[in-house]
């Protein structure tokens, strides 16, 4: 018996990799406004206002963006570790994938300290990523009742805590403003000392909790999709109209009051926006991937863009820590120090060009290489032996 080696990158479902490359995309104009401006809200500083192009682009964003980005990177997390056990269920690919799941525990660590990203996913895939691998045996309605009873149980904390949320606590006071402002504007060691206590206690406490249910409850779902031959020509086109279909119909019908109960609420969550926010993610999401797999399958996958993406999707964790490094340089105080002095739209715009910069990257390294640098490393550490 052979011993144990990554997957070829010529026998790599490609479909899956340009589908992480937009979920990479997605998740940084997610991320770009805590990575340029308060790290404690996900909400412009003033109120709602429809003339506010800050608050029209983070209404767009709680349509179609906000949660459905990581959502994808969950279900194709799941994915992931399906065909990386593969059918071969002896105790060395399980210890392999732990072994896996530890050392992307270590690059979270270095995410959200050394690179200065608290909300780091990392950490939170490595802990759910344990669980999924006990899981995973399931069969798919068995994976989907468990991931259907973690978005309930999620919905409802999200509903009880919304409850006691006013306004005003959903804004930073001009004193926290200035004290956090201090600490991202001032040198590498300002920035190291504040970010890791952030992260510290984003980690330590019970929403941890919350974020390993969110994450495993998605991991879930995409092993099932994968196992009902969503991603394979199983599935007839008709199928992957209707999961389209119904995904963006539920998906407004949910995430359009739940970004206006917000909005008129000034900014801050009620019990019934957090009570409707997993149900219309989830839809939101499979229609994401329903319309996706259309387009693959009605001539997508021989676009340009697509081959774009698909590099990107390949060396999604080298990428997606790159983004940490080059958000930290354009807006901490040892870099450019533009640290809430952009707009949404603008801060958009930033993101636009650091994605468009590492697809040149991306398209350029697999000119030479077989895998990204982390991923390179990644490996290494996996199956102990130097990848070719």
């Amino acid at each position: 018996m052979s011993a144990p080696s990554p997957v070829d990158p010529l026998r790599r479902i490609a479909s899956l990799d340009v589908l992480r490359g937009i979920a990479l995309c997605g998740i940084l104009f997610v991320n770009i406004p805590d990575m340029g401006g308060p790290i404690g809200m996900d909400r412009p500083l003033g109120s709602p206002s429809i003339a506010d192009p800050d608050w029209l682009v983070w209404g767009f964003s709680q349509l179609f963006v906000t949660g459905t980005m990581r959502g994808l990177f969950s279900m194709l997390f799941g994915i992931g570790l399906l065909l990386f056990i593969g059918d071969d269920e002896s105790a060395d690919r399980s210890r392999l994938y732990l072994r896996r799941l530890m050392i992307l525990f270590l690059f979270g660590v270095i995410d959200s300290t050394l690179l200065l990203w608290p909300g780091d996913i990392l950490l939170i895939y490595a802990f759910a990523g344990a669980i999924a691998l006990i899981l995973h045996a399931l069969k798919p309605h068995q994976q989907g009742a468990a991931a259907a009873v973690l978005l309930l149980m999620l919905s409802a904390w999200s509903a009880h805590e919304a409850a006691g949320i006013v306004p005003e606590q959903t804004v930073y006071t001009a004193k926290t403003l200035a004290f956090e402002g201090a600490e991202r504007l001032g040198g590498y060691r300002d920035n190291l000392v504040y970010m890791s206590w952030v992260s510290w206690n984003w980690t330590v406490n019970a929403l941890t909790y919350r974020w390993v249910a969110d994450a495993l409850a998605f991991m879930l779902v995409g092993m099932v999709l994968y196992r009902l031959g969503f991603f394979g020509p199983e599935r007839s086109d008709r199928a992957i109209q209707r999961l389209a279909l119904i995904g963006y119909a539920a998906g407004l019908a949910l995430r359009l009051p739940h970004m206006l109960l917000i909005w008129h609420n000034h900014g801050a969550p009620t019990p019934l926006s957090g009570l409707i926010d997993q149900p219309g993610r989830l839809a939101m999401t499979l229609g994401h991937v329903g319309l996706f797999l259309l387009l693959w399958r009605r001539g997508g996958a021989g676009l340009p863009a697509m081959a774009r993406l698909a590099a990107m999707g390949r060396m999604a964790l080298t990428l997606y820590l790159g983004q940490s490094l080059i958000g930290a340089t354009i807006f901490a105080g040892f870099g450019l120090g533009l640290w809430n002095q952009l707009s949404w739209p603008a801060m958009w715009l930033v993101a636009i060009a650091i994605l468009a910069a590492e697809a040149l990257f991306a398209a350029m390294w697999f000119s030479r290489f077989r895998y990204g640098p982390i991923e390179w490393l990644w490996r290494l550490g996996t199956y102990a032996a130097r990848p070719k």
